[in-house]
């Protein structure tokens, strides 16, 4: 309805309705109207526009990018490790081999045979039979000089004789 005919149209009830939707009594005919109270205007909020899911889709596409990202370089992190695991590996099977080599070579060293040989070589000869020394007497009775002709070895340069006691 226009503004022009609303003016002019009759209501038909009794009352008037106001903007606050209260109802006052209609003024009787030919009386004076009092004049209404200037309507407040206000200002009323449109429907709020929808938010874009752009942002939140480049989000979560940066998070599986971020993600994505951090795995390779973890999986070529471990590659490394794993062939540096390898070459650690491999030198220590050589170094464990070398070990394994001068232990054989030690215990060949150390073996008596081996012993008595080197020492045969160094000059060396094998103890004689041990004597007792009587203190008393001064004297040593039994046993005999290292490489005397009785202790399977040569004589010693300037051993003592067999028997007699250095006092």
């Amino acid at each position: 309805m226009s503004a022009a005919i609303a003016a002019t149209a009759r209501p038909t009830s009794p009352t008037k309705r106001t903007w606050e939707g209260g109802a006052r009594p209609r003024p009787q005919r030919g009386a004076r109207e009092a004049p209404l109270p200037q309507r407040q205007l206000r200002v009323v909020r449109g429907i709020a526009p929808g938010r874009s899911a752009i942002p939140f889709m480049l989000l979560i596409a940066a998070i599986l990018i971020g993600a994505l990202a951090i795995t390779m370089v973890l999986n070529a992190k471990m590659a490394a490790t794993a062939y540096e695991l390898q070459k650690a590996s491999t030198e220590l099977d050589v170094v464990q081999d070398h070990v394994e080599t001068v232990r054989g070579q030690v215990n060949d060293a150390a073996a008596p045979d081996a012993l008595a040989k080197r020492a045969a070589e160094l000059g060396m000869v094998p103890a004689a039979a041990p004597g007792v020394v009587d203190l008393r007497n001064g004297t040593v009775t039994g046993g005999s000089a290292a490489g005397a002709p009785g202790a399977g070895g040569a004589p010693s340069a300037g051993g003592p004789a067999a028997g007699t006691s250095g006092q």
